[in-house]
């Protein structure tokens, strides 16, 4: 099981995995109970891997975030003291106190300790450092150079749009006395 085919729901207790596709939305299975779903369009799905926790240096993402923590162990339990579980993350993980709320606090941790047994974390290392790696790979001078020049084929598209377009006749330009008849709206 990896973390994109994990999702939380807006409304829903716990954490879900995606079993299918239906025409109107997701099949979930509850991750615990097994209770199998559908989602409607309207419901507010994340995926866990799109997920980051602020931290003083910058966004982790949910993946770094649990490997910091099954590295460091001993993780606390969400319904202990709040303070320590906020201690225990600003020294695993440099967790931004600040800016991170107590109810995501008590979220992350539950979302750790249900996962902790069924997540491989031996995977999760790998597909860590295989994305670090391919993120260097691609550099920002290439992602810069590709923004310029879609902007560019865009420019010379919307020039070429404007130079082709007709202009608008012109009743007053081709002397002609009729008049108009518009209707008042109500």
């Amino acid at each position: 099981m990896e973390l994109k085919d994990l999702v939380a729901i807006a409304g829903q207790s716990g954490l879900h995995h995606v079993v299918g596709r239906s025409k109107n939305g997701l099949i979930v299975e509850t991750i615990g109970t097994g209770r199998r779903f559908s989602t409607s369009f309207q419901d507010k799905v994340s995926v866990l891997e799109d997920i980051s926790v602020y931290t003083v240096n910058e966004d982790m993402r949910l993946v770094d975030v649990f490997v910091a923590l099954k590295a460091k162990g001993d993780a606390p339990e969400a319904k202990g003291d709040l303070k320590e579980v906020r201690k225990y993350l600003v020294e695993a993980i440099n967790l931004d106190s600040e800016r991170v709320y107590d109810n995501d606090i008590k979220k992350l941790m539950n979302w750790f300790h249900l996962l902790k047994d069924v997540l491989d974390f031996e995977k999760l290392k790998a597909s860590q450092t295989n994305g670090s790696e391919t993120a260097e790979e691609v550099g920002t001078e290439e992602v810069k150079e590709k923004k310029v020049a879609k902007a560019a084929a865009v420019k010379t598209e919307v020039k070429k749009q404007v130079k082709t377009a007709t202009p608008k006749a012109n009743s007053k330009a081709n002397n002609s006395n009729k008049t108009t008849f518009r209707q008042k709206s109500v």
